[in-house]
């Protein structure tokens, strides 16, 4: 058996409705799972795949970087091709270069980009049911703006947070940019960061949606973030309006919002 191991450093992307979140479960399906399995398949061997954000059911990524471990040196054109035959049509293998052990997809992240996709019509979006959050009474996008601003900065978001048990307890993160924005019915969010804690991207969404829709003055989200307690904050975003849009490695090269009709070219 080769002593040696090598490894590979992918980007994929992937549509998450059909799938129980990124984290490999041998009961239900997953992305990291399917992807195991493929690349299992092509390396006749058990690998290993490491990922750079652990997602939620249902939610998406349009860019998710991941790291596979094999002891056989393949080439990197021939590991991507074969990927990409063999993978399902929803999960896109993008590209494939060599690494080495001492990157890690998720630890050495120094930022990431999160969307969030509101439909915000009278009537239901027939083929984006499965990538946006309907909500048919009008959102005010501006107020929601203003709101988003608060969360600029280095602040302690434990009232965004669920708690989970993989989890630090450090729920102190830096936000470098929070944008609201609309497009005819469509509104999207998007927030930069150096790290996100456990749904903190769908709790902070649901509480901007409340202060849209009226249900929250903007003035209470100040002290909602000061509370430091997840009961003060609004109702987490259901999972399927969110991606994870972006993944940085290079401190001098921060991800930012992006204007609406850019938002899905990567």
């Amino acid at each position: 058996m080769n002593s040696e191991r090598y490894f590979y450093r992918f980007e994929v992307a992937y549509d998450g409705s059909n799938y129980h979140g990124w984290l490999d479960n041998y009961e239900v399906q997953t992305v990291q799972g399917v992807i195991k399995e493929s690349a299992q398949i092509l390396a006749d061997q058990v690998v290993r795949v490491e990922g750079s954000s652990r997602t939620d059911k249902g939610v998406h990524a349009l860019q998710h970087m991941i790291r596979i471990e094999i002891d056989k040196d393949l080439d990197p054109e021939y590991f991507l091709n074969s990927l990409q035959g063999i993978t399902p049509y929803d999960i896109e293998i993008i590209s494939c270069e060599r690494t080495t052990k001492d990157w890690h997809p998720r630890f050495h992240a120094v930022a990431k980009r999160y969307l969030y996709r509101i439909w915000n019509g009278p009537r239901r979006s027939l083929f984006g049911s499965d990538t946006s959050w309907w909500i048919r009474s009008q959102l005010d996008v501006d107020s929601m703006n203003e709101v988003a601003q608060c969360f600029v900065g280095k602040h302690d978001f434990a009232s965004f947070r669920t708690r989970s048990k993989d989890e630090p307890e450090d729920s102190v993160r830096t936000i470098h940019e929070f944008r609201v924005q609309r497009n005819g019915d469509h509104v999207l969010i998007q927030v930069v960061g150096n790290g996100f804690l456990y749904r903190m991207v769908r709790n902070l969404t649901g509480t901007l949606v409340e202060v849209g829709r009226g249900m929250k003055e903007a003035s209470e989200v100040p002290k909602i973030l000061a509370a430091q307690d997840r009961t003060a904050a609004g109702m987490a975003a259901p999972p399927e309006g969110l991606f994870l849009a972006e993944v940085s490695y290079d401190p001098d090269n921060i991800p930012r919002c992006r204007d609406e009709d850019s938002l899905f070219k990567h």
